[in-house]
């Protein structure tokens, strides 16, 4: 933990996300000058025990410094009870296990996982959305009889309902599963 505004290498900070909004960009992009950071408000970090600083957000503006040839960014540490708190921390943690399993560990390796905003919507804050479900609505117990009901596959989400649980194979392809029948069908 620190205090105040820390300048950053980009290649030190860790990822929470695993899609970037087109649109986000493009909006960046019109007022980001790379030359004078003063108008670039610090992106919030924070450690998660994973041996580095981890972006909370901000990862669409430290991918247009990136583009742009920044190398440091200012960044601040995060303690929102959203990223502090037992809920956020375990969501966050889901992060980066993503992360992880999609070979992401630096904001460059977005650069081909950007995604109109309605596929954003769909693929990103569908998948926080039922990541939220799984990890709040089951306890741990619950979620490791539906993982290894299904061991060749990861379980990243429920519906609010959790009468469907979603699963991903190694390529990323989403599969549904009724908690009801055991049906499965490829999303």
């Amino acid at each position: 933990m620190f205090h105040g505004v820390r300048y950053l290498p980009l290649s030190a900070l860790g990822l929470s996300q695993i899609y970037l909004n087109s649109e986000k960009i493009a909006n960046i992009e019109t007022w980001f000058n790379p030359t004078d950071l003063t108008n670039f408000q610090p992106l919030p970090v924070h450690d998660f025990g994973n041996g580095r600083f981890t972006l909370t957000d901000g990862h669409s503006r430290a991918f247009v410094a990136w583009r742009h040839g920044v190398s440091e960014i200012p960044v601040v540490y995060d303690t929102d009870e959203i990223v502090t708190g037992e809920t956020g921390q375990m969501l966050y943690r889901e992060d980066l296990v993503w992360c992880e399993r999609f070979g992401l560990a630096q904001v460059w390796d977005l650069q081909n996982r950007i995604l109109s905003p309605g596929e954003y919507q769909k693929l990103w804050i569908g998948r926080c959305d039922k990541s939220y479900n799984l990890l709040t609505q089951m306890n741990q117990r619950q979620r490791q009889v539906w993982r290894l009901r299904y061991p060749d596959l990861y379980l990243y989400g429920a519906s609010e309902d959790l009468k469907f649980l979603y699963y991903e194979n190694d390529r990323g392809e989403s599969f549904e599963v009724s908690a009801d029948c055991n049906e499965v069908s490829q999303n």
